[in-house]
């Protein structure tokens, strides 16, 4: 067997394997051994038949795979032990040559592990956003629980008014095009096509009514744009919204509070909170960000290859629960294949790097979780939520287990290290002095 190497990066090579005629004899040799104890051919007993007979009953196409296959196998691990490589997984195979008399040659294509030369990762300097909380943001979320808490009534003793919702019969024909069907539709008033509302003011349940509208050009559905439609609509009831007044009973019902003012202030405790989680995440990311681009890191193609087709069946999977399909998104965002195929690579590419960089420092500062780790954080969790050790351990198994728990332990502590020796600078908002 003969072989040569070829550095195609610095995590990946390729083997260029030849195995003589001999060798190949010998595996179709031992492939028919393989068959005979299988097939059955008349007037012997399996494993007894002679080569020219059972040939007649063997399909030479099957051979011909058992033979590629065992060849590729034997002599690929063969290769790799006279080669001294480790390689970080399965290779990418192309046969060359397979004729009979002739040597098998094969190309493997070899991912090597992945190399990781850390640069200085002690004495970053990043700056903290700053974290405040705004009256208007607390406005604004107590319109959201307001909304929230907002209901719909039925009322019959007048026409349709701003704001309310409706429930009707509609059919449109577009310009140019068939009718289409009328459906049984919940219209929320303010939300439609310009002109839309004007038309249905003040129709009463029971009443019919016909009208052309003409979409606007800039309109989002680019087949409706510019065109004049025809609506036919027969209204089957009107509910009108009732929006609670935001009042001390309004802080009652929502959290049990007091008083408005107490539920305005909880509002911002909650959003300080939240934006404070924020900011130190995108602390940690700028780190990340600055020990990769000071680190040589590289990896096989292999390693990105997968986490694109992981990724690919995650968003098919959530667009399938969207009802939404990948031309459509990609419509919706102005983006086109290419070029969304490529700001996830590139997004996968910073996380595979920052993992390995992670990992390198976990080994360089001997950073670890034990699983006398792990089972205190199950502890602490439960004590903390005043929950059974039981139903946590129940979650944990539900979220990736143990060993999900404790990667995310280990990079919780790998991050609070890298803070701990970084220079981090905060905005003026949070009222924190610089380190």
């Amino acid at each position: 067997m003969q072989v040569t190497s070829e550095q195609l990066g610095p995590c990946e090579l390729e083997l260029k394997i030849e195995v003589e005629p001999e060798r190949v004899a010998q595996a179709y040799d031992q492939a028919y051994q393989k068959f005979a104890r299988v097939t059955n051919v008349p007037g012997f007993r399996k494993g007894k038949a002679p080569r020219p007979i059972l040939e007649r009953y063997v399909p030479e196409e099957s051979v011909r795979d058992e033979v590629r296959d065992s060849l590729v196998v034997h002599s690929y691990y063969a290769a790799l032990d006279q080669e001294k490589l480790v390689p970080y997984s399965g290779p990418e195979v192309e046969v060359v040559t397979f004729e009979d008399g002739e040597p098998f040659v094969f190309k493997a294509k070899v991912p090597l592990p992945p190399k990781v030369e850390l640069g200085d990762y002690k004495g970053i300097e990043v700056e903290k956003p700053p974290v405040a909380v705004t009256d208007e943001d607390i406005e604004n979320e107590l319109k959201y629980l307001q909304e929230r808490r907002t209901t719909a009534e039925k009322v019959e003793d007048r026409g349709v008014r701003e704001n309310d919702i409706i429930v009707a019969e509609v059919s449109s024909t577009l310009e140019g095009q068939e009718p289409t069907p009328a459906k049984r539709s919940l219209i929320q008033m303010g939300s439609n096509v310009p002109g839309f509302d004007d038309h249905v003011m003040d129709l009463k349940p029971g009443e019919r009514r016909t009208f052309s509208l003409t979409y606007p050009v800039d309109y989002g559905d680019a087949e409706l744009a510019g065109k004049t439609a025809d609506f036919d609509v027969a209204l089957e009831s009107i509910r009108e919204r009732k929006v609670p007044d935001l009042d001390d009973e309004f802080a009652k019902a929502v959290g049990g509070f007091e008083t408005m003012a107490e539920l305005r202030e909880d509002i911002g405790k909650q959003a300080i909170s939240v934006r404070e989680q924020e900011a130190e995440k995108e602390v940690e990311r700028k780190i990340i960000d600055q020990i990769v681009a000071r680190s040589n890191i590289c990896f096989p193609d292999m390693l990105l290859e997968h986490d694109v087709h992981h990724e690919m069946e995650e968003i098919q999977e959530e667009f399938k629960k969207r009802g939404l399909t990948l031309e459509q998104y990609l419509e919706r965002t102005g983006k086109s294949e290419e070029e969304w195929l490529a700001e996830m690579k590139e997004a996968l590419t910073r996380r595979i790097k920052a993992g390995l960089a992670m990992a390198e420092i976990s080994d360089v500062e001997k950073i670890d979780v034990t699983d006398e780790d792990v089972e205190a954080e199950i502890d602490r969790t439960a004590a903390d939520s005043n929950a059974t050790r039981e139903s946590v351990e129940a979650y944990v198994d539900t979220t990736g287990g143990r060993p999900a728990l404790k990667n995310s332990m280990l990079n919780r502590k790998i991050l609070d290290f890298l803070k701990s020796v970084s220079s981090i600078k905060y905005g003026a908002e949070t009222g924190a002095e610089s380190t």
